[in-house]
């Protein structure tokens, strides 16, 4: 399952639970850009990114739970791209998200679907 934490508090938990810490993605800008918002799918127990306002209200309509702002992108096509995939096999865990373009090949290559840029970090 895909988590992604801008809180110490939140991975510290999440290691102690028995997570795989893997360490820093990228680095999102502290001042400025645009939020990428966060939902929880209570039935799947999964969590969603977002930029868009349009994608997280429709998801807020079928029921997933929007847990706010988690941290803001680049604005401008500025930074670290943060390719987001998509398995359509997975019944949890659908969305994957990562800097690496060799990680992101390797998972078009077994299927999973291209949704472009997520966001962009620092």
């Amino acid at each position: 399952m895909n988590v992604l934490v801008s809180s110490i508090v939140e991975r510290d938990h999440l290691v102690i639970s028995g997570w795989y810490y893997e360490d820093v993605a990228w680095n999102a800008p502290t001042k400025g850009g645009d939020p990428v918002f966060r939902l929880y799918n209570p039935n799947s127990g999964e969590h969603h990114y977002t930029l868009n306002a349009d994608e997280r209200d429709i998801l807020i309509d079928v029921g997933w739970i929007y847990e706010g702002e988690s941290w803001r992108s680049n604005t401008g096509g500025n930074g670290t791209p943060v390719y987001r995939l998509y398995n359509p096999n997975a019944q949890t865990s659908s969305h994957h998200y990562t800097t690496s373009v060799g990680e992101r090949e390797h998972l078009l290559l077994n299927g999973w679907r291209d949704e472009g840029i997520g966001w962009y970090g620092n």
